[in-house]
């Protein structure tokens, strides 16, 4: 899967998981928890693009 279907998945699990648990500011909870896993998953693909270009 790419990146984005990635985002969009991690977004719908933080939007139920911060519903479910009652948190007052749920929805730009959601927000900032996948805004960080994106820096996340989008540092990680980059490096692992650049580890792949060196060794070709």
């Amino acid at each position: 899967m790419n990146l984005l279907t990635w985002v969009a998945l991690i977004f719908a699990a933080h939007l139920l998981m911060y519903y479910a648990l009652g948190t007052p500011s749920w929805f730009v909870t959601s927000i900032l928890a996948t805004l960080v896993w994106a820096a996340v998953l989008g540092v990680g693909s980059a490096l692992f693009k650049q580890k792949r270009k060196r060794r070709v």
